[in-house]
Parts: structure tokens; C-alpha cells; sequence
């Protein structure tokens, strides 16, 4: 018997939306790796960077908890079913990638911490749907489970409410402790994703290369 959450991929999996899946792809690349940088662009176009600054926290935050569950529960994609066709298609990453264990979804936790930032700044509440938008689009474009995207919407909410409380405690709070933050994220999401790469197969020197400059960032940041 199907257990609950897989029955529920399924279901959505086998919806066919036709050309109404351009209402939906949109949601499936916005916070990839590729989108996520116009989509931040646009917010800040829109609202300015009072809110980018409680987004950007945010997502710092959500990067390092989302890459130690990655590492730590290790699961699989979603098998597609073979009779199931997308008129558009998504990069869906392998489980072999440093980025492509299932659980949690990233794409839906930037998304959520996105839609949560600006709403707790102010920018509306309709904002909050925003990471439910972008989890059901990573379902029906077969690159998740239900309950990955579950996570990751609870996921970004709860460090999108912790980085407002930090800024909120700290208003003085200015670019250049947030470009500290960013640089400590970055190292430390690349020691991460190298650690791995080099425990899960041959390593390569620019493995090892990519790991130091990694941890040098971690030491950096710091002093900025």
C-alpha cells in the first residue's frame, strides 16, 4: 500500500494542466539556482532594500539549516512515472549531485522565505503563498515529494520569523554585517557541497581547492 504522501506526488504528477502550465513553470524556476537572482532583482525593484535586506538574512539562514538536512536525510528524488508528459521541462537534479537529495526543497525554501520576508515587512500577506506556488510547481514538475515541499515551506517561514527578530533586536543592523553573513553562507555551503563530492567519489584537486577557499571564507568572514 501507497503510503499518504506518496499517493499525493502521484496524484499530482498525473494532473495534465496543458498550456496552463505556463501559470505554473514559472514557480519551478523562480528559486533555482538559475532564477533565483531575477527574482530577487525584482523584488527589491519593487520594494527596495529594506525588505532585501530581511529576504537576504533570511535565505542565509535557510541555506545552511536546508544543506545539513540535505546531507543528513539523504532522500531520493521521485521516480517519474513513464506515462507522464510536461509540455515544459525543469533541470532536476540527480541524487548523485551535492544539490540532489530530495528532502527538503530548496527551490520551495527560498520561495517561502521570499514570500515570508516580504510579508512581514510589510509588503502584503498575500505574500506568504508565494513558497506554496513555488512547492506545488516542483511537484507537478516532477522534481519532488509532497512532503519535501511541506518542509521547505515550513522551513523558510521559520527562518524567515527568526531573521526578523534578529534585524528587528538589531536595527542598526548594515550592509557590510550583511555582506559578512553572505560570504560566511557561501563558505560554508561550499565546504558542505565539497565535503561530500570528495566522500562519495574520487576526489579531484579542484575539489579539495574549492573546499579550502571554502573554509578560508568562513575564517574571513568574520573580519569584514
Amino acid at each position: 500500500m501507497l503510503s499518504g504522501q506518496v499517493f499525493l506526488t502521484r496524484q499530482a504528477q498525473s494532473l495534465s494542466l496543458g498550456w496552463l502550465e505556463v501559470l505554473v513553470y514559472p514557480g519551478s524556476l523562480a528559486f533555482s539556482w538559475e532564477g533565483v537572482g531575477i527574482s530577487l532583482t525584482l523584488s527589491a525593484l519593487l520594494y527596495g532594500f529594506q525588505p532585501l535586506r530581511m529576504v537576504l538574512f533570511a535565505l542565509c539562514y535557510g541555506q545552511l539549516l536546508n544543506r545539513i538536512l540535505k546531507l543528513v536525510f539523504q532522500r531520493q528524488r521521485p521516480i517519474p512515472p513513464e506515462d507522464v508528459k510536461r509540455i515544459f521541462r525543469t533541470i532536476i537534479l540527480t541524487d548523485a549531485h551535492a544539490d540532489g537529495a530530495s528532502f527538503p526543497s530548496g527551490d520551495t525554501m527560498a520561495g517561502s522565505v521570499t514570500g515570508a520576508s516580504l510579508a512581514l515587512a510589510g509588503c502584503g500577506t498575500g505574500w506568504w503563498f508565494l513558497g506554496l506556488y513555488v512547492g506545488f510547481g516542483r511537484v507537478y514538475f516532477l522534481a519532488h515529494h509532497w512532503l519535501d515541499v511541506i518542509a521547505g515551506y515550513a522551513e523558510g517561514c521559520a527562518v524567515s520569523l527568526l531573521a526578523a527578530k534578529v534585524i528587528r533586536m538589531h536595527e542598526s543592523f548594515d550592509v557590510r554585517q550583511l555582506i559578512g553573513l553572505l560570504v560566511a553562507s557561501v563558505g560554508f555551503g561550499m565546504a558542505m557541497k565539497l565535503t561530500k563530492r570528495i566522500y562519495s567519489g574520487p576526489a579531484k584537486s579542484s575539489h579539495v581547492l574549492l573546499l579550502l577557499v571554502g573554509l578560508g571564507l568562513l575564517f574571513v568572514a568574520p573580519t569584514i
